[in-house]
């Protein structure tokens, strides 16, 4: 098959990958190797075509209003809309033309900022949708209101997925939500573990962590990630603990008001500053060393869909502090791969952070081959191949349609 994906981003050698980006790398990776042809195309600041180890990759100019547009207060709230369609519209364009000399049996959009919206009922292929995130719900999560370029926005990502081929979502807390608040149930396709050998560079581990006990934040700093509730989780921790640091790794998004998440969490931490520790987004050569050294990853999400860093945690063999009700809970075991909290809540997020320090050696290699078992079961399920078992399904009804 020639599979197309149509993203707002992807990964670039100058800067770490997102979790979007990360996907589309392992997906591609692993299908190239399987023998198929995997084309992505996503907006970016240029247009440009290269590879990426048998990947072709697209690169097509994001549109973008000019400044003097943007300051005409009546036109403000539609543009954001307007822009997605704009781009969504230039690479359908750039689809539609590789389609001519490389056909294509099926593209996969991401729902994140609709791009594949413009090719929704096409007659050249089907197109399926991955429910990457939901816009709303994030928003609910990190307290935000909902404007009305909000709302035009979110309109044209559910409309790209209800319009679609098929739709699938990475976790069962996604589909439920779509199920409850859409009316419709996307299937389940979980996201595969990265196979691709990683060439480790552990220079930054030496630099800042060599003979050091610490847990780590990995990942954007943002409120939807629920980092800002260490603020409040990590004094007592750390005053019972002297010999522990924690580390954050990954770009600062902030607060709602403005304010740093990490200058938020220093603030609240001052006895214990020289304890805390930051460093901007790592690619994954540099981080990887520094997660499998590490006690175990915190991820005290409000909200999360599958996410790659944790099953990149596992998979290195580290165990994850988690949170019910986030999709976290669909990937950790309470006190075999990891411990899960009460989502939201500072004090049982502690507890769970204590009895990961808790852990004799007995314990913790216990766990450790708890996490193993549970990695050697995921790449059991082969889950690159029920994706492509998905796209066989909806290029046949496709066909069946007549469409």
């Amino acid at each position: 098959m020639h599979i197309a994906y149509l993203s707002p981003e992807y990964s670039r050698n100058s800067k770490p990958e997102g979790g979007l980006a990360n996907y589309l790398y392992k997906v591609g990776q692993e299908l190239t190797h399987r023998g198929h042809k995997v084309s992505i195309l996503y907006l970016s600041r240029t247009n440009k075509f290269w590879t990426d180890e048998g990947v072709n990759v697209y690169e097509v100019k994001r549109f973008t209003f000019s400044y003097q547009l943007k300051k005409i207060k009546l036109l403000a709230p539609f543009l954001p809309a307007l822009a997605q369609i704009y781009s969504a519209h230039r690479l359908g364009k750039a689809l539609m033309k590789l389609n001519q000399t490389a056909p294509i049996d099926l593209v996969q959009a991401s729902s994140y900022k609709s791009p594949g919206y413009t090719l929704r009922g096409n007659h050249y292929f089907p197109m399926v949708c991955r429910i990457s995130s939901y816009a709303a719900l994030i928003r609910s999560a990190e307290g935000r209101r909902r404007s009305f370029s909000d709302y035009l926005c979110d309109w044209l990502e559910i409309r790209q997925v209800m319009d679609s081929q098929a739709a699938f979502a990475p976790s069962q807390l996604m589909s439920d939500s779509y199920a409850r608040l859409e009316g419709y149930r996307p299937s389940i396709i979980r996201t595969p573990l990265e196979t691709v050998e990683i060439q480790m560079d552990d220079s930054c581990y030496k630099s800042n962590f060599l003979k050091k006990s610490y847990l780590l934040y990995f990942g954007t700093l943002k409120l939807v990630k629920g980092v800002d509730l260490l603020a409040e989780v990590l004094p007592p921790l750390l005053e019972k603990n002297p010999g522990l640091l924690i580390a954050f790794i990954g770009r600062d998004d902030g607060l709602n008001d403005g304010q740093k998440i990490f200058e938020t969490i220093r603030n609240r931490n001052k006895s214990f500053e020289d304890r805390l520790i930051y460093l901007p987004a790592l690619p994954k050569s540099s981080l990887y060393p520094v997660i499998a050294h590490s006690l175990g990853i915190l991820m005290p999400s409000r909200m999360d869909n599958y996410p790659n860093a944790c099953l990149e945690a596992l998979f290195l063999g580290v165990p994850v502090v988690g949170t019910y009700s986030s999709s976290l809970d669909e990937m950790i075991v309470d006190g075999q791969t990891g411990f899960l909290a009460e989502n939201g809540n500072p004090e049982s997020i502690r507890n769970a952070i204590e009895s990961l320090l808790a852990l004799s050696s007995d314990q913790r290699l216990a766990m450790q081959n708890n996490i193993r078992a549970y990695v050697q079961s995921i790449l059991a399920e082969d889950r690159v191949g029920q994706l492509i078992d998905f796209y066989s399904q909806a290029i046949h009804n496709f066909k069946k349609n007549g469409a």
